[in-house]
């Protein structure tokens, strides 16, 4: 069985690079023209985005999750244009949200994806802020799935991320940048359990990192927020020092590539597929170690249950949009199922104990090409709504 998922993940690695070789890999596939699906049935919001006009869009919603469980989000998602003359220029984005939930949790974020001078220079940004109580069940497979919750997980924790990525186009469809990456933990009202655990007694309560790093991206997608065909494959590498600042020292290697299928020649019918590896190396914080369980991977997850140095996943998403009178509306679905690992070494996070979602979504367009995303994601432990804006991935 798992020889057989390793051959079912390599004909994938295969197929990507051969489509990469290739330059274009939808040229020859079915898929929806761009023109006609830029803009849906907005009624003024066509016109205003047509002419760079800024749109803001309000929203209040509730979700569960199993790590802070019930929840109230609020904000609003602005999207704009850098350089309204500039028809050709991409709308830039920024949802800003606010979250309260049952168990005292208060988040504060916002992500930004601005695009500047005729699309050479594209700029991401991230900011968070996140107070709230965290479960830390240890590193590695074994230890998420023994370790005894809540009695041994519970701690509280203060933190706070802010990333930086600007990127600069090389070639049609080839851009390369920097990371910038701080980020700050305060850790409190530690267990018992936790302050055993030799992760915790190396880092103690109080951890900065500190990263700057390389990004080199192929982007083909025709919307970045929502893309209806294209490939996105992107390889970072940031380097954590304690002579920028910090009190940690590691590196991490991060390789994401997403396939975006059309399916219709004349409808929005999109097969999303997403393959992501995320590695440290080095002494690394648990604090660092990427954990499945967001809205961006395996959704249906603890957040902060599964985590080690080396993680890989693979998620595979249908998307489809309803229409009216062969006219699109603003209401669709997707469905997805994915499937991911973690490990102490390379071998072990390619699926020796693998994990596993499936879930389906409810979508509703609120500005052109950007969405409202409701999902239900149901895993191997756990089940989970999410409401948020823009898709997983």
């Amino acid at each position: 069985m798992k020889m057989r998922m390793k051959l079912v993940l390599l004909s994938i690695v295969i197929a990507h690079f051969s489509f990469a070789q290739n330059g274009h890999p939808t040229d020859s596939l079915p898929g929806p023209p761009l023109k006609k699906h830029s803009f849906h049935l907005l009624g003024g919001q066509n016109e205003k985005a047509r002419e760079g006009k800024l749109l803001l869009t309000p929203f209040f919603f509730p979700g569960y999750t199993p790590d802070i469980q019930y929840s109230v989000a609020g904000g609003a998602i602005i999207s704009f244009s850098t350089k309204p003359s500039d028809s050709t220029l991409p709308r830039s984005s920024t949802p800003l949200t606010v979250t309260y939930s049952s168990t005292h949790a208060f988040i504060l974020s916002t992500s930004m994806i601005t695009f500047w001078l005729h699309d050479h220079l594209r700029v991401y940004a991230f900011i968070q802020y996140k107070n709230y109580m965290d479960a830390y069940f240890g590193i590695g497979y074994e230890n998420a799935v023994n370790t005894s919750f809540p009695d041994s997980t519970n701690f509280n924790r203060s933190f706070f991320i802010f990333q930086l990525r600007p990127l600069w186009k090389l070639h049609k469809h080839l851009f390369a940048g920097i990371n910038m990456d701080f980020n700050q933990n305060i850790l409190w009202n530690i267990n018992p359990h936790m302050k055993h655990d030799p992760n915790y007694q190396e880092f103690g309560q109080y951890i900065v990192n500190t990263g700057i790093g390389g990004i080199v991206s192929y982007d083909s997608r025709d919307v970045a927020q929502n893309p209806y065909r294209g490939i996105y494959s992107t390889l970072i590498y940031t380097s954590y020092q304690k002579a920028t600042g910090g009190n940690t020292q590691f590196q991490a290697l991060d390789f994401d590539t997403r396939w975006y299928l059309p399916l219709s020649a004349t409808k929005v019918r999109i097969l999303a597929i997403n393959w992501r590896s995320r590695y440290d190396f080095g002494s690394t914080p648990f604090t660092s170690l990427i954990s499945l369980g967001t809205s961006q991977d395996l959704r249906g997850l603890r957040f902060g249950q599964f985590r080690d140095q080396y993680l890989n996943y693979l998620i595979t998403e249908y998307r489809y949009k309803f229409y009216r009178n062969d006219k699109p509306t603003r209401f669709g679905f997707v469905v997805w199922t994915g499937m991911g690992a973690i490990g102490g070494s390379v071998g072990q996070a390619f699926f020796q104990q693998p994990l596993t979602d499936f879930g389906l979504g409810f979508r509703f367009e609120v500005q052109p090409r950007l969405n409202v995303r409701v999902d239900l994601g149901f895993s191997s432990t756990h089940t989970a709504t999410y409401v948020n804006f823009l898709e997983s991935y």
